[in-house]
């Protein structure tokens, strides 16, 4: 597994973040010292010195992280939608930051990072200055709070009262944004054309993992004002883009929504996906 992801990685078909969380989610505990003689022998600019040197650097986090995975982030359970909650009460109150995003290794600095690098797209994509936006699966809030200096509000939603707690912690000042504990099933208590721009970033594959994918779409047309958009960053996690598209494009045709971008690699921290699904203007 090391190997082969230390190819992708040379490749540029991973970042060295993404290959570090990925080997220590296989089981395989990264040995800086090991990566760094490997590393000589590769090119000045290549890709596998910057991940030996976050191995390296990122020690104390990576046994962390191994611990963690060790313990399980998968949800367990009969009822899908509790055992997530149950799952991110109990990492965000280990490892707040890997816990919304594992490749940034449980440093604030990679987080913040990746985060700049998924609201830029976001950004791309949408649009963000005076709009209404709902954060669904909002974690600890980092999307939620990098929107909020331009958006007119944002409302952070998340099955995890311990997320949402933290979110709060953290979002404390901003008068503009709101974190809620959702049901997991649908969005209650978001009002009817409410909404300009839905947000869904590496929490969707939970949606479909419960078998609620259908339930969302048509809830995000339903509180999607005209010309509203919904952003899904990973579809899903069964490792099938071109199944995932598919599944976008029914739903969106079978709740009035037009897809227009969908398994698009926009990061290059990151290696998720994106889909842009659009409520007709009015």
């Amino acid at each position: 597994m090391r190997d082969a992801l230390l190819d992708r990685c040379r490749q540029g078909q991973i970042s060295p973040q993404i290959a570090l969380a990925q080997m220590v989610i296989g089981g395989v505990m990264p040995d800086g010292e090991v990566l760094a003689r490997l590393a000589r022998h590769e090119l000045p600019d290549s890709p596998v010195r910057a991940l030996a040197d976050l191995a390296t650097t990122h020690r104390d986090q990576l046994r962390v992280l191994q611990d963690v995975a060790a313990s399980g982030i998968d949800p367990v359970g009969d009822d899908p939608v509790a055992a997530t909650a149950a799952l991110y009460d109990r990492l965000v109150a280990v490892a707040p930051e890997a816990a919304v995003a594992f490749y940034s290794l449980g440093d604030p600095t990679l987080l913040d990072r990746a985060t700049a690098e998924l609201v830029s797209v976001i950004r791309s994509w949408a649009t963000v200055p005076g709009a209404d936006v709902l954060d669904l699966g909002c974690g600890i809030g980092r999307v939620t709070l990098a929107l909020a200096d331009e958006a007119n509000s944002v409302l952070g939603l998340d099955v995890s009262a311990g997320m949402v707690a933290e979110a709060a912690r953290r979002g404390a000042g901003h008068t503009n944004v709101r974190f809620a504990v959702g049901n997991g099933r649908d969005l209650a208590g978001v009002g009817d054309a409410s909404i300009d721009l839905l947000i869904a970033a590496d929490s969707f594959p939970y949606v479909v993992g419960a078998g609620l994918a259908g339930a969302y779409v048509a809830e995000a047309a339903r509180v999607l004002r005209p010309a509203g958009v919904m952003l899904v960053f990973n579809w899903s996690y069964r490792g099938d883009v071109a199944a995932d598209v598919a599944e976008a494009r029914a739903l969106a045709e079978a709740h009035g929504l037009t897809l227009d971008r969908a398994g698009e690699r926009p990061f290059r921290i990151w290696d998720g996906t994106g889909f842009r699904l659009n409520r007709a203007s009015a």
